[in-house]
């Protein structure tokens, strides 16, 4: 066995955010509506067992099946792929929103901070 194959074994697997992302908000979206990850494979015609797999980030399903999933939630995919609710780490919300921030022109700045005074109040 070569040096690299050995060290590629031994690495632990580390999750894809994106994935951990997406089935936290399938978890979110199937818990307010009350549904068990039974329930929700019913139907979405998917097995339980795969939407399990799915909400712990261990598994990305096909396009068909994230439809079937929406559809099943009676929700559009882009809901489903609204993420920052999920976001539970405050450091990698502030990356996010620094990202979104340094590439917008000044007047756009400028209905970011409207919008947040509207928000917040400074009093």
């Amino acid at each position: 066995m070569c040096e690299n194959t050995y060290k590629y074994v031994n690495m632990k697997k580390v999750k894809d955010p994106d994935s951990l992302l997406l089935g936290r908000r399938i978890r979110t979206l199937r818990n307010l509506k009350g549904l068990t990850q039974q329930e929700l494979g019913h139907q979405a015609d998917v097995d339980y067992k795969f939407i399990g797999e799915i909400e712990r980030g261990n598994m990305n399903p096909s396009f068909k099946v994230l439809v079937k999933i929406a559809r099943a939630l009676e929700v559009d995919i882009p809901e489903i792929l609204r993420f920052e609710q999920e976001i539970l780490d405050s450091k990698e919300l502030e990356a996010r929103i620094k990202s979104i921030l340094k590439n917008l022109p000044a007047e756009k700045l400028q209905n970011v901070l409207m919008l947040l005074r509207v928000l917040y109040p400074v009093r």
